[in-house]
């Protein structure tokens, strides 16, 4: 029994030194999906194009690299701790800070991300969806940056044992040219958190807000929003336009016509033909009263005279047909 013992102990040995050795790295920075980014940008924002990640004994680091950049010190960056109950395994040896911020540490990050620029802290009181946060602003040429840092901490000061405990502290480093200072805030306003830390004390977020007190409450309508009709809302479509305008189609005569006062209609009197007399045809009066015939020169008999010697009677002029406005022949009872 002794010796089998002793067999399988051998084996186990040479088994151990014929085994290789897994490579491990001095860094616990190391490179993960833009997908796995704790921190998300709103949709049209700006593009996350790398991810660099690093564990420590009390939580993890991200360092979320964004597109653009107006080339101001470094590049366009959210950095993002999550403080919390993390698993020791995979945990770093150093600790990231949990104290809350301090003024002073605001001017040396600004001085530190921004070297050269003239970064002016905000006065001015702002919140986005996680609650209130701070900015600084400052130009170099055409350039402009924004630096801005928020802290999300349910409870920092409770004693219990079995407290909810957690803590978010965000940056965002962000220049761009010729940008303005509203939209380098928007990039701040639309930052959504993506992850959390799997254990049931973490909540960074606070108690969830109450309810309105007037809540089932008599007295106290609620409406839905917005008061107004569904068809009201809903904007008409613009026509399309055409590439090249149309001319306006031609106008009919008959339209014209249609269009034309009453008085417009009477056709102009003609001038009085002349000529030699044409008599209508037999059996019918003439349409129009025939003008009266020209003077004939003067004789001994006042009249003209045929080639037989005999005098002839004065003949009917017709006149010439009367044309309408609209090209027709008028008739008796006119156009």
């Amino acid at each position: 029994m002794a010796c089998r013992l002793l067999l399988a102990l051998c084996l186990a040995l040479a088994a151990g030194c014929a085994s290789r050795g897994e490579i491990d790295r001095f860094s616990t920075i190391r490179d993960v999906s833009p997908r796995e980014a704790f921190v998300l940008p709103q949709s049209g924002g700006p593009a996350v194009v790398g991810v660099l990640e690093q564990r420590y004994r009390n939580g993890v680091e991200q360092e979320i690299v964004l597109a653009g950049g107006g080339g101001v010190g470094a590049q366009n960056t959210i950095r993002a701790h999550f403080i919390g109950p993390v698993d020791r395994s995979t945990s770093g040896r150093t600790e990231l800070s949990e104290r809350s911020l301090a003024r002073a540490d605001i001017a040396g990050e600004l001085r530190r991300e921004f070297p050269g620029v003239a970064m002016r802290r905000s006065p001015l009181y702002v919140q986005n969806r996680y609650g209130p946060f701070g900015f600084a602003t400052g130009r170099l040429g055409s350039t402009n940056c924004l630096y801005a840092w928020q802290r999300l901490s349910g409870t920092d000061h409770a004693t219990l044992l079995l407290r909810p405990r957690g803590i978010i502290n965000l940056r965002l480093r962000q220049c761009e040219a010729g940008a303005t200072d509203a939209q380098l805030l928007a990039t701040m306003y639309g930052l959504g958190v993506n992850a959390f830390l799997n254990h049931f004390s973490w909540m960074p977020y606070g108690d969830p807000p109450a309810p309105s007190a007037t809540l089932g409450e008599t007295g106290a309508p609620l409406y839905p929003e917005p008061l107004v009709a569904a068809a009201d809302t809903i904007a008409p479509a613009a026509p399309a336009e055409d590439p090249a305008p149309r001319p306006p189609p031609p106008r009919r005569a008959a339209r014209a016509v249609a269009a034309t006062p009453p008085d417009a209609l009477r056709p102009e009197p003609l001038p009085q033909p002349t000529g030699p007399a044409v008599p209508p045809p037999p059996g019918e009066a003439p349409a129009y009263p025939a003008p009266a015939p020209a003077a004939s020169p003067p004789g001994p008999t006042g009249a003209r005279s045929e080639g037989d010697g005999t005098q002839s009677a004065a003949r009917p002029v017709v006149a010439p047909p009367m044309i309408c406005s609209d090209g027709r022949l008028m008739g008796t009872e006119g156009c």
